[in-house]
């Protein structure tokens, strides 16, 4: 096997374990995640995840980094998308497309969040640093920084109700949201 095709096989086998310990999380919570049951649910041998992940905290922290390489990634995307580059508030409209994308494997790394809490809550420094800088990108957007801070912190209670499934509006309702939210960054 070439170099390159074992670096591909080895990404694939820790991206499946990473959206493996998602759905443990999803369905046994913080206490079911524990290295035998993520790697039953991905179907490898406990020495296999520890090949990727030598602990839990690495796999917790990889769970964290997929969570922030996912949302920068989405972000990136929907910055070239944007119709009105030069405008004010175009990362911010770019910052509440890229949370459109809230389906039940984006919202499982998000669970990655309560595992870091429960295990160990410094693992929480990477994403609180990523929160941090996007603060100060949204209150740099050129729109009222208040205002922008209200649609980020909508943001994200959006995403916390589907997290732990607290009242999440219809989809219809929850497209309306960010229609609104988005019309707000061009007033």
């Amino acid at each position: 096997m070439t170099a390159s095709k074992k670096t591909k096989s080895a990404t694939v086998t820790r991206n499946a374990l990473l959206e493996a310990a998602g759905r443990v999380m999803v369905t046994q919570g913080a206490k079911g995640l524990t290295l035998e049951a993520v790697a039953r649910e991905a179907g490898v041998s406990k020495g296999g995840l520890l090949y990727h992940f030598p602990n839990k905290e690495a796999l917790i922290s990889g769970m964290l980094q997929e969570l922030i390489d996912d949302k920068l990634l989405s972000l990136e995307y929907e910055l070239e998308q944007d119709d009105a580059p030069n405008q004010p508030g175009h990362w911010l409209r770019a910052y509440i497309r890229s949370y459109k994308k809230l389906d039940p494997e984006c919202i499982a790394i998000h669970f990655s969040l309560l595992a870091a809490i429960a295990e160990n809550p410094e693992l929480l420094e990477p994403v609180q640093k990523h929160f941090a800088d996007r603060q100060k990108q949204i209150e740099s957007t050129g729109i009222d920084p208040a205002l922008a801070t209200v649609i980020r912190l909508a943001l994200d209670g959006l995403a916390f109700i589907h997290i732990f499934g607290l009242g999440v509006p219809d989809e219809s309702l929850q497209k309306q949201v960010m229609e609104t939210l988005l019309k707000l960054t061009q007033e």
